[in-house]
């Protein structure tokens, strides 16, 4: 069977085992009809997990269903290569100052030799940067990004071989809605009211928000070849470290879900060499024990990584670098928010503020 036929194949029985109608499960997801129908028919895969696992719990599926759902989103998202055009629904009001546009183009990373030779932003750019719109190349909210090979080029003009597999970003916060904050340069009377989950960082992006307090990425690695692919390390590289400017922070909402908990590492940005560290993981009531690199990825067999990244005393700019080996080759590959580095911006000793829809307004919570 095809990849992408049996990850609609279990939405779909999902689905039919609920008894609920596509309109009220499309209702519930905050998606249209019509959508939720492409993804069971196999006609589109969804651009983030995030939506497929609220579907999954709103079916029923059990925890052993989720995994297999997740594994099958992941090989089916890999396989298609995004080659459908992903639907998302309007979030704000008319009348609101925010415009929302997406865009499918394809988002290509730079390899780890092209930043060497300066390919990262400039001290100059990032201060314009946390000026104007932190997150600017996130066309495609929890997009999975296909990453180039970082071997070096041969002499000779010969082209080095593409890298045996494909790394990037499937979600940009795997414990949502639980303390995801955006820093926003806006009065709270000028802010729309949050919008469902899997729309968060398209609204702060068109509003110029940057992740507040802590980043929670998870970083899915498909292998391209049937051969092991070891993944050697993953490292931390900053760009920009600085004071944080006085701005509020805006919470998407409290309480967390129990979703699938993969490998977990945690990264503190306002160490002097920022690194990598394994660390305990959840899985529901079951406690996943730290388990460090190395790792191995093939064909159809994705490892998933999670990684809450945080500071709470500086303004940082960063990426990842994915380190490989098979054979008698290794390189490195770069993770980064579409070709920008991430940046995550403390939010300590500044004001919060909440959304109560009974008031419609936002209300600071210190």
């Amino acid at each position: 069977m095809d990849t992408g036929d049996r990850f609609a194949g279990l939405l779909k029985g999902l689905k039919e085992r609920s008894g609920l109608s596509y309109g009220a499960l499309a209702k519930r997801l905050h998606v249209s009809t019509s959508t939720l129908h492409r993804y069971c028919n196999g006609d589109a895969v969804p651009t983030d997990f995030a939506p497929v696992e609220r579907l999954g719990r709103l079916c029923g599926a059990t925890r052993e269903e989720l995994v297999d759902l997740h594994r099958a989103w992941i090989v089916a998202d890999e396989t298609r290569g995004r080659s459908v055009e992903p639907v998302v629904e309007p979030v704000v009001e008319p009348g609101d100052p925010v415009e929302i546009v997406e865009s499918v183009e394809p988002v290509v990373l730079v390899t780890a030799e092209a930043v060497q030779q300066g390919a990262a932003p400039s001290r100059g750019r990032f201060r314009s940067g946390l000026a104007a719109v932190a997150v600017v190349a996130l066309v495609v909210p929890g997009a999975y990004l296909v990453a180039r090979d970082g071997e070096k080029e041969p002499r000779g003009g010969a082209v080095a071989a593409p890298a045996p597999l494909n790394a990037g970003i499937s979600s940009y916060n795997w414990a949502e809605p639980c303390g995801e904050y955006y820093v926003l340069d806006q009065k709270p009377e000028h802010v729309p009211p949050p919008p469902p989950p899997q729309d968060t960082r398209p609204w702060a992006r068109a509003l110029g928000g940057i992740d507040g307090g802590r980043m929670q990425l998870q970083v899915t690695v498909t292998g391209r070849t049937r051969e092991p692919v070891v993944l050697s390390g993953l490292s931390v590289r900053v760009v920009e470290r600085d004071r944080p400017p006085q701005r509020a922070a805006y919470s998407m909402g409290d309480g967390c879900g129990s979703g699938i908990t993969p490998q977990t590492f945690a990264v503190d940005l306002d160490a002097p060499r920022p690194y990598v560290k394994a660390v305990a993981g959840q899985d529901g009531d079951r406690v996943v024990p730290a388990k460090d690199f190395p790792y191995k990825v093939a064909t159809g067999d994705p490892q998933v990584l999670n990684l809450d990244v945080h500071t709470e005393e500086h303004a940082v700019a960063w990426y990842l670098e994915l380190a490989w080996s098979t054979g008698d080759r290794k390189g490195t590959v770069r993770i980064d928010d579409g070709g920008q580095p991430f940046r995550t911006q403390a939010i300590e000793d500044r004001t919060v503020y909440g959304y109560w829809p009974d008031k419609g307004e936002w209300v600071a919570q210190n």
